[in-house]
């Protein structure tokens, strides 16, 4: 969650000396834990005065006596401080010290350092290790920190040295490699990272998870009803941008079949019950994961919007439930070795010789893009001719840049080409970041923001929390243009910012999630905004800065374009319906075919 202000936190560093002189190291252990669970579980947006110079106070003691040669950790706490090693490098980032590499330095030289290494190495050091020597010392500990490093993918990427490192980390190869935790943020991190190497992590997952005891003492009970089709997702509801696109798809479904909702997680999220004959909850809580509601099942397809963005997803997509399996385009990334049959897709958005390389299951193709655009729950506040238009731009003392990126899309590749604009621009701009709901935990917004401002200039940057959707579109209004993420691109802000008329420049990719953006904005007759290099990328968004009639076109084409007529169509969900009568039909002969080709249906 998100605080403004440092409240009912202290410590004593006096009292922390007098517990390491004395030799009461767990006492030292336990001071520290609580003040890192504070900072765990609680985000601050900004550091008054005060706070700074409690965090630096904090940083300052702990890294001192965290670091002595006769503190030892008890085996209880190792863990827990491995856990905390995202939350004490962003603690660290945050504060004056900045990194924790001078400390690894003196530990490297110590006995007994092995934990406090693995707590306090991360992917922002520039402290040279090997990943095997960690290994050989614990396996298993060397689990746990291989999984903790990863984590800082939402915040970090943004940092050379965290980019670098992590796509590193992504694929080191060891036997030892068995176990992991936070299953959700590798599998939905790896992507973000890496595109062209998340297959590698994602398989190690699946193979964990099918090896291990949880899955293997699950025992399913199908008798399939060719009627019966379920649906599994944790994020069926308007607001969120998996049921934007899949909602026609699954609506389709109701007349011919029974549609059952499998809801995973939070029970509290205000799902669409409509157009299901029967809903039913599954959770994963301390490690213990209840599927009683669908052990004795009829369902003779399953059918996940999205796998990878919660655990109970990744978990069940490894679990053969029902005869048929299906991956949808709420997360676009192929899961890379679970017991999914097919993921379901658009022809027009995938490079279908890649389509083995891309993915595990068969693919199947529908016409267009594979997924349904459903129309933005906003009503526009401007709506003003061109001249209006022309008037307010050329008003403005700066040049507004929307930037409708989650925190794991922007990476230093891509700063490093809004560098390039902002040097080249004729006119002061302002990159407004909107970073949505992923820097929401352990602390990950301020060194988010610090690492921005400083690559692109404090006066040129603002970085939002996460805001509610009307909120975001309003301040979206007041953009002059809107810029694609890259390399995973978006498709909900895409069209989001279509629909608000603000011209957007995408950087066309190889996969469908770098691809289906630049695909509608052809569609549309809006590929004079499409690039396929970083040249383009960057002469394309100064074109629109710095040619005032290059920019008045684009808004008069984006203005002229039937939103309506062109992609908020629900009629485009019948090639979905066709595709899930097809597989019934053919599954058995799709079994027994070789043939990875894909399946298209038209």
């Amino acid at each position: 969650m998100y605080s403004k202000k440092l409240e009912d936190i202290s410590f004593n560093p006096s009292g922390l000396l007098q517990n390491l002189l004395s030799k009461q190291y767990d006492l030292v252990s336990e001071q520290f834990i609580k003040i890192l669970e504070h900072f765990d579980q609680n985000t601050y947006l900004e550091l008054t005065n005060d706070s700074r110079y409690f965090v630096n106070a904090f940083v300052k003691n702990f890294l001192y006596i965290f670091t002595q040669s006769d503190y030892l950790i008890s085996d209880r706490y190792v863990g827990r401080f491995i856990q905390f090693n995202l939350t004490i490098s962003n603690l660290v980032a945050i504060s004056d010290f900045k990194t924790t590499d001078p400390y690894l330095e003196i530990l490297k030289y110590q006995a007994h350092n092995y934990a406090k290494i693995l707590t306090l190495c991360s992917a922002r050091n520039s402290f040279k290790y090997q990943r095997r020597d960690f290994f050989d010392a614990s396996p298993e500990l060397a689990n746990l920190w291989y999984s903790c490093y990863l984590e800082i993918y939402r915040t970090g990427l943004v940092n050379r040295i965290v980019y670098q490192n992590l796509r590193e980390h992504l694929t080191y190869e060891d036997g030892r490699l068995t176990d992991f935790y936070k299953i959700d943020d590798l599998y939905f991190g790896a992507t973000y990272i890496d595109g062209d190497s998340d297959r590698f992590l994602k398989s190690k997952v699946n193979q964990s998870i099918q090896k291990s005891n949880l899955i293997k003492n699950l025992v399913i009970s199908n008798q399939p009803n060719p009627r019966k089709v379920a649906i599994i997702s944790g994020f069926w509801f308007p607001e969120h941008s998996v049921y934007r696109i899949l909602y026609d798809c699954v609506a389709s479904l109701k007349d011919d079949y029974e549609l059952t909702l499998i809801h995973i997680g939070d029970q509290q999220l205000g799902i669409d019950r409509q157009n299901f004959q029967d809903i039913r909850y599954l959770n994963l809580q301390n490690d213990q994961f209840d599927i009683s509601s669908i052990q004795d099942n009829d369902f003779n397809v399953i059918y996940f919007p999205d796998i990878g963005m919660s655990s109970e997803s990744i978990l069940l997509s490894n679990l053969r439930m029902a005869p048929i399996q299906i991956c949808g385009l709420g997360h676009p990334v192929s899961t890379f070795g679970s017991e999914i049959d097919y993921f379901i897709s658009g022809a027009d958005a995938e490079v279908t010789r890649n389509a083995e390389v891309n993915y595990s299951e068969r693919l199947v193709l529908l016409n267009g893009l594979g997924a349904v655009n459903n129309h933005p729950n906003y009503q526009p506040k401007q709506s003003l001719d061109i001249k209006t238009l022309r008037d307010a731009t050329d008003g403005k003392s700066q040049f507004i840049i929307n930037c409708p990126w989650y925190a794991q899309k922007v990476n230093y590749p891509l700063l490093i080409l809004l560098k390039k604009i902002v040097q080249d621009s004729k006119r002061p701009v302002l990159f407004r970041f909107f970073s949505g709901g992923g820097l929401t935990r352990k602390n990950d917004f301020l060194p988010f923001v610090h690492e921005i401002t400083q690559l692109l200039g404090a006066e040129n940057v603002k970085v939002y929390p996460y805001i509610p959707y009307t909120e975001y579109m309003t301040i979206m209004e007041e953009g002059d243009i809107c810029l694609d993420s890259y390399h995973f691109g978006g498709f909900n802000v895409i069209v989001d910012s279509l629909f608000i008329q603000k011209p957007t420049v995408v950087f066309e990719g190889k996969r469908w999630y770098s691809r289906a953006g630049a695909r509608l904005m052809k569609k549309l007759g809006l590929g004079d905004l499409v690039a396929k290099n970083p040249t383009e990328y960057t002469q394309l968004s100064l074109k629109l800065i710095n040619n005032h009639d290059f920019l008045w076109e684009m808004q008069e084409r984006v203005r002229q374009i039937d939103l309506n007529g062109l992609i908020f169509q629900s009629s485009n969900g019948q090639y979905f319906k066709k595709a899930i009568d097809f597989l019934i039909q053919n599954h058995e002969y799709l079994k027994s075919d070789r043939s990875r080709k894909p399946i298209r249906i038209s």
